[in-house]
Parts: C-alpha cells; structure tokens; sequence
C-alpha cells in the first residue's frame, strides 16, 4: 500500500454532547468507531490512543493535540482538558479561550451555529487495511488502527458526502429540508442579535447563503428516484468552509492542468460504470468522475483526498477485468495519470 506520511487529511463530523457555559467548556465526539466514512475508512477503537499518549492534555509534550476552529492553525479557540477513547468515539472536554476567536466560537456553541466537529491527521504506514466486502461499492473498505492526531476543530459544517442533496429524496427530502429550515432559522436569530466581531457575523451570514442555496436546490428537484448520474448532472461535493469563503470572498486557489489521460481514464470509468448498472464506487467517487473528465479545476483538498484515495485503490486495479469494481473506481478519480499528477503536485507544493 501506498500511503504518504506527510499528507494532512480531514476527516468527521459529530454532534456536541454537552455544553457548561459557566466553565467554557464543551464536550464532544471528534470521531465515532466502527463506522464507514466517505472515504471507505472505518475507524477502529485505539487508533488515536498513541497521539493521546503522546500528545494529550496529560502529556508533557510542549506540542499538544489542537482545539481549533476551521481546522485554521491561526484560530485556536481553547484547548482540550481530556481526550479518551470510548465504546463509540473520540470523546473531548475542550475549554474555550478567551481571545477574539475563543470569544467567537463561545458565542457559536451558545447560539446553536457550532454543533459539528471534526479532525485533523495523517494516515500511519502499514496501519491501514483493506477489507474485502462484495457488498460495499468499491469492494471494501479500509479497517484503519492507527492515525496521528494533529487537532480537533469546531466546524459550522461537517463534511455532505454522507447525504448529497442530489441524493436526498422522499421523506429524507422532507426530514432534510425541516432540517436546513431549523438552522436557517438559529442563523438568522444569531445575526439579529449582532453580537461578536464582524468576522463572526460576516462567518454566520456565509452559512445562510449556504443553506438557502441548498434549500433552492431541494426546491427544484424532481421527486423521482435518481438511479444514475444525469447527463448534466448538478454536483455537490462534500461541504467545506474554507470553499465557501474563497468563493465568496476572493479566488481561491485551485489546479485544473492534470493530463488528458486523467480525464479520458475518468471518462472510461463512468461508461464502464453505466455498463454494470453504476453499482460501483461511492457517490463522492462518481462526482469526482464528473469533476476530472470534465477539466473542472480543482482544490488542493480535493487533490489530497484524490491522491489518498488512488494510493489505496492502486492495489485493486485490473486492467484486464473491466468489469471489477476495483478497477471501475480506480478508473472514475483518473487512473494511474491522476495518480501520478497528484503525487508530482503534491511533492511541488511541499517543496515552496
């Protein structure tokens, strides 16, 4: 397997347990075990249990595992009193600080704007395995048992790839719609209230253009199940703030001069996809074939997340079965091109 040490990944998304407004101080699931994400990765219970050792509240390490926001290494909002794992997750107690930041993410917990979290890590070599699942588009997933914790962080949205609205349908649809108009409605009572720096307020204002946009494209999806990818298909890729920001904001910057080969490979997978009922690959896979084969530019999250993904698969590639969901999937996020596009860049941007 090949896997790049220096790699930083992200990675969940879970719901506050506790909040004691008298200490600043929240508690939370940062991971949950035992569950696929959308990387076809399942954390298993004492993958964080070395970094906690290592690098936790308790240790001596003048480097301890991070309580930030964004996962914005200049936005750290407090620090972690306890990291434990548990039967269901990465538990955390994490006291907010009281700079500027801390002082915004308090007033977010206390408004209801936070309620999701996520990590910060890299994969560990050897420490990833595949399963094989014929059950499981793809083939499997990874059984990962150890990962190297860089930080935790409160995020205004967790990752999408788990329920894409071009996905969501039926009561779901109506379930997920109450759901946006809820947190329309925390944000909207949060701007009257006007309280916190301008970087607060102009941060919740993002978030309601992103939840009415999401609302206007539930708004005009047609009620019939989707079984395949539509010709024109409208892609929502998995959520993530600092996109949001860039392109409301200023350019973010994005990388879109990956080879031909990347994208006639990406090409084939999806009509080799359409030949065996589009029973391969994740929902984010099938997006990211329509992204590639069509020389959509292309963010250097996206390009880590393409290049870790290829790493993996690389094993279950068969040219010569053209039928097999390892090689289809390989195939749909561009195929060996790809993979070696991502790795040059990746080696190129390390180097600046």
């Amino acid at each position: 397997m090949n896997m790049r040490n220096n790699l930083y990944n992200q990675k969940g998304a879970f719901e506050i347990k506790d909040i004691d407004t008298q200490k600043r101080e929240v508690s939370i699931y940062l991971s949950k075990f035992d569950t696929m994400d959308s990387d076809m990765d399942v954390i298993k219970k004492g993958a964080f249990s070395k970094s906690i050792q290592e690098r936790g509240p308790g240790s001596s390490s003048n480097r301890k595992i991070a309580f930030l926001r964004h996962h914005d290494w200049e936005k750290q909002i407090g620090k972690f009193l306890q990291l434990e794992e548990d039967e269901f997750g990465l538990f955390a107690v994490g006291q907010l600080g009281r700079s500027t930041d801390g002082e915004d993410a308090y007033r977010d917990y206390e408004d209801g704007i936070i309620k999701e979290h996520s990590i910060g890590f890299q994969y560990i070599k050897d420490k990833a395995k595949f399963i094989e699942d014929k059950n499981i588009d793809g083939g499997g997933f990874y059984e990962i048992s150890e990962i190297k914790l860089f930080e935790g962080s409160a995020v205004t949205f967790g990752s999408n790839e788990f329920t894409p609205v071009v996905d969501v349908k039926g009561q779901q649809k109506t379930d997920y719609i109450e759901k946006l108009t809820r947190e329309l409605n925390v944000c909207i009572k949060a701007l009257s209230n006007g309280k916190g720096t301008d970087e607060r307020l102009h941060g919740i204002e993002m978030k309601v253009k992103h939840l009415t946009s999401q609302l206007v494209l539930l708004a005009g999806q047609e009620s019939e199940i989707i079984h395949s990818i539509p010709s024109e298909p409208v892609i929502v890729d998995e959520f993530k703030w600092d996109n949001v920001i860039d392109s409301l904001t200023q350019k973010a910057e994005t990388y879109s001069d990956y080879p031909q080969k990347a994208k006639d490979n990406a090409k084939r997978g999806i009509r080799l996809n359409e030949e065996v009922g589009n029973k391969c690959a994740t929902q984010t896979g099938k997006l990211r074939a329509q992204q590639i084969s069509s020389g959509e530019s292309l963010s250097l999250d996206v390009i880590k997340r393409t290049f870790s993904f290829l790493s993996r698969a690389r094993t279950y590639y068969k040219p010569s079965d053209e039928k097999a969901c390892g090689t289809i999937s390989y195939l749909l996020w561009g195929g060996d091109a790809m993979l070696n596009y991502c790795e040059r860049k990746l080696d190129q941007l390390d180097d600046q």
